[in-house]
């Protein structure tokens, strides 16, 4: 796959949050606005749409899905909802990205946030990017720079592949310095749950290799004790949504965490003991 240019990715992000501010705006108003053609705008619109940062429109793209049908009041109350769990991924990747450094070697876990991380890393220079997600991987390759390594092995629903032997050789020959990894929950047991159980052993193995390990939650969701892959000591950081906070945060602090920084979206917790 050919990478794109760098002012290429510079170009998509920027017209990813022109729309996210907007809600809605025109290929002629973008156009013009960074000096490209209509055509480049709605190839850049096709793009970011399948990637899911917004829906085509007639004539231009819009950052809300417009349901159809039911009452005004109704969408009106869908769309708030939306947005505000689209402003909550958006500021907690951007947290995330804040922890990571040129040169870093990074393993990323599977997920949806995960997935809006990746285009971010273009302004990283000189990252290791070590993942076993096939569309991830190929999402990396397109908007960064970085060496990105696909873990071999079997492949699994959702185009994720696992091999453990091959993982410890990997983690063996290129030490990473940051695990990050999307969680599903954090059970009364202070054990992380994640939603995939065939990834368990895959990420408890390098949750205990990793230099740092910073967990992303974004809500609370039903989980399987099961798909416990370690517990909050393991953690240097957690990045929590305003929402997961309302849950967990007496939790993290009876877990020896403390609140290292907060805006109005998220919330980051750092662990204050030595793992």
């Amino acid at each position: 796959m050919a990478r794109a240019s760098s002012s290429l990715l510079k170009r998509r992000l920027q017209i990813a949050e022109i729309v996210r501010k907007q809600g809605e705006v025109k290929v002629d108003e973008l156009s013009q606005l960074l000096q490209v053609s209509n055509v480049t705008i709605r190839q850049d619109l096709t793009y970011l749409e399948q990637q899911g940062y917004l829906k085509r429109s007639f004539g231009g793209a819009i950052y809300l899905a417009q349901e159809g049908g039911g009452s005004q009041t109704s969408a009106i109350t869908q769309n708030y909802t939306q947005s505000f769990n689209d402003s909550h991924d958006i500021e907690l990747v951007k947290t995330c990205l804040s922890y990571i450094n040129d040169g870093d070697t990074l393993f990323l876990s599977h997920g949806n946030l995960i997935r809006k991380l990746i285009p971010f890393l273009h302004c990283k220079k000189s990252l290791i990017l070590i993942m076993n997600d096939i569309s991830n991987a190929k999402l990396a390759k397109e908007f960064t720079d970085a060496e990105v390594i696909l873990i071999g092995g079997v492949l699994l629903e959702g185009n994720l592949l696992q091999d453990n032997k091959m993982i410890n050789l990997i983690l063996n020959q290129f030490p990473v310095s940051h695990f990050i990894l999307e969680i599903s929950a954090i059970n009364i047991g202070n054990q992380l749950i994640i939603e995939n159980l065939e990834q368990v052993k895959t990420y408890q193995q390098i949750i205990k290799k990793a230099a740092h390990n910073i967990a992303i939650l974004p809500q609370r969701l039903i989980h399987n004790n099961d798909n416990n892959l370690g517990k909050l000591i393991d953690l240097d950081m957690v990045v929590l949504s305003r929402p997961a906070v309302t849950e967990y945060h007496q939790q993290l602090l009876d877990a020896n965490f403390e609140i290292l920084i907060s805006n109005k979206y998220c919330v980051t917790y750092q662990n204050i003991l030595e793992r």
